[in-house]
């Protein structure tokens, strides 16, 4: 049985033209609430192969200390913590569609990192689905960014629920579009 792939803009929540100011007004709140946690970055350009990389490099002895808390109210509670379900009302930005939402990042490298978040629970190492893709889309047609999924642990996912990660252009005062 194969998914429908019909283009579905009635299942779209989101509303044109109010995810960037909406971005921008949560991150506000977020930060005066204490609830982003931004981590302070500086980045390096990695050439190979004759092709120039930007990369950030941060300390994220935060995270880590987050994910330990994490960790240790999962033993004491007996039960898996998801960050995601229920998620925190402070970092929730707008519902893109029926199966996905929009949420800013709690420990963001840049300013206005957003999650792509699905309504239940998926695994993150999962393939993308259609659903996936159209939530993407309907958010890169607000924000003009670079979409990312980490697909489990190994490639740098550290919750297991599914989600992908939208990063605004420019990736840094003065950077212009690079690999």
């Amino acid at each position: 049985m194969s998914e429908d792939r019909s283009t579905s803009t009635d299942s779209l929540l989101l509303k044109p033209g109010n995810l960037w100011s909406r971005t921008k007004e949560q991150t506000e709140h977020a930060l005066q609430s204490g609830a982003l946690q931004p981590i302070p970055t500086r980045y390096v350009f990695v050439e190979q192969d004759g092709v120039q990389f930007f990369v950030r490099i941060s300390d994220l002895a935060r995270k880590d200390e987050d994910r330990k808390k994490q960790d240790e109210a999962t033993a004491r509670l007996g039960k898996e913590i998801n960050p995601f379900l229920p998620y925190d009302e402070d970092m929730f930005v707008a519902n893109i569609s029926d199966t996905h939402l929009c949420l800013l990042n709690k420990f963001n490298v840049v300013d206005y990192h957003l999650l792509i978040v699905t309504r239940q629970f998926e695994e993150q190492e999962s393939l993308l689905t259609f659903k996936d893709v159209e939530a993407m889309w309907a958010c890169l047609d607000e924000v003009d960014g670079l979409v990312f999924y980490n697909s489990g642990e190994p490639s740098g996912a550290s919750q297991r629920h599914k989600h992908l990660q939208l990063v605004p252009f420019p990736l840094a005062p003065g950077i212009s579009r690079i690999p």
